[in-house]
């Protein structure tokens, strides 16, 4: 996320600062009106990547706490495993997991929908 948005602020020309500057802008208005309007893409693109990203933990959880003490820690990826290699209902969890990309896309295009009506 950090290259990203590294990315995003060197795509910034300084022709913008500068003229920012002429106009008598502070910092907190140079950040606003200068940089936030042109780093959206950037910003939206780490947030829907985000987003997805969040859903899909399962490493963390299989290593260190296999779902944890009572599935504390259980999280839908590491659900859907468990029905398909330790309870072996594979259609059950193809199902889940249908629900799981149901789910991250309804989210992605609100977030997409979101942006562009913000542009």
């Amino acid at each position: 996320n950090m290259v990203i948005f590294l990315a995003g602020l060197q795509d910034v020309p300084a022709e913008y600062y500068e003229s920012a500057d002429i106009d008598g802008a502070g910092a907190w208005h140079k950040f606003r009106y200068v940089t936030m309007p042109l780093m959206r893409g950037s910003i939206g693109f780490v947030l829907i990547m985000s987003t997805i990203k969040s859903f899909q933990v399962f490493g963390q959880v299989y290593v260190m706490t296999g779902g944890g003490p009572m599935n504390s820690t259980m999280v839908l990826v590491y659900y859907i495993y468990r029905q398909a290699f330790e309870f072996y209902r594979s259609g059950y969890a193809s199902a889940v997991a249908w629900f799981l990309f149901a789910v991250i896309l309804v989210l992605t295009m609100f977030q997409k929908k979101l942006l562009k009506a913000e542009n």
